[in-house]
């Protein structure tokens, strides 16, 4: 019989990532703080050749006004490996809505404070592991356009003996 999880069991915030967290998730963290400089990083701050140590941890999701919600644009490969599902072009409430999670939520916090937000999380398809995850925004600067917000999502599991 499946354990039953509430969404606080799931995703527990943290306020930093200590010594006891993944190598890769400090250095990106340490990444988005060298480009915030006070504001928000920019996507253009954020291209491959910068996030080339994390390319396939990360998902990006970026934030629809219309629907208040937030469309994931790109699945990690490691992402999908680690959960085994891709939700490409699924949206965050359709996540919290299938897994009882608060996904939805902490991307908004992301949105709204324009800061980062650290959780260490129960895989929601995996029940066993363990993992950080990072919601990292930054802004996507359009010529003659609005800007568009995006998260970048990254979930590094933790080793057995760190959970």
């Amino acid at each position: 019989m499946t354990a039953q999880y509430s969404s606080q069991d799931k995703e527990v915030p943290l306020e930093s990532l200590g010594e006891s967290a993944p190598r890769q998730a400090r250095d990106l963290l340490a990444l988005w703080w060298q480009f915030a400089d006070g504001n928000m990083p920019t996507r253009d701050d954020f291209t491959p050749d910068n996030l080339s140590s994390w390319i396939n941890d990360i998902s990006i999701y970026e934030y629809h006004p219309d629907k208040d919600d937030f469309q994931i644009l790109l699945e990690g490969e490691n992402i999908v490996a680690l959960t085994g599902e891709d939700w490409r072009g699924a949206f965050a409430r359709e996540v919290d809505c299938h897994f009882s999670t608060s996904l939805h939520a902490a991307l908004s916090m992301a949105r709204t404070t324009g800061q980062p937000q650290l959780h260490q999380l129960q895989v929601f398809q995996k029940e066993w592991r363990k993992g950080i995850r990072l919601l990292l925004p930054v802004v996507l600067k359009k010529e003659g356009q609005e800007d568009v917000l995006q998260v970048f999502l990254a979930i590094f599991p933790m080793s057995e003996m760190m959970s």
